[in-house]
């Protein structure tokens, strides 16, 4: 792929078929993309997000959405909760925590880490299949 845009004439960046292959064959046979779904809507913890906020801590995903009846509603999750773990990975962004994500596999049982006011807690989600774009 090829960027034109300030600051980046002459860059280009590529991804390797074993990423690009199972996203061709879910175009070709289901018209959409699938990857395991948390259901949830983040926003990036940083210093100034986590004093705007009352946060206890600076780093992590913060959720700014639940889905109704998705595994984060249902593992107890809520808004204003922080991912700080995922399946044994440590969380310090959203997009830490949307590649964390997209590394498990539909239907696979992670554990989550999060804090909740001033407490560190921890529960279980079983990823589902991402909703088709359209629903």
């Amino acid at each position: 792929v090829k960027v034109a845009a300030v600051g980046v004439e002459g860059m280009g960046y590529a991804i390797s078929i074993n990423e690009a292959e199972p996203v061709i064959e879910d175009l070709i046979h289901q018209g959409y993309v699938t990857r395991p779904w948390l259901g949830v809507g983040l926003y990036t913890v940083d210093p100034f997000v986590a004093a705007v906020n009352n946060l206890s801590v600076d780093k992590g995903a913060l959720i700014v959405e639940i889905v109704a009846d998705s595994p984060a509603k249902i593992a107890g999750l809520g808004e204003g909760d922080v991912i700080i773990r995922f399946a044994d990975k440590e969380i310090v962004s959203s997009d830490d925590l949307i590649q964390a994500i997209h590394d498990c596999q539909i239907g696979q049982g992670v554990e989550i880490t999060f804090v909740r006011g001033k407490d560190t807690k921890t529960t279980w989600a079983h990823l589902q299949e991402s909703p088709p774009p359209w629903d």
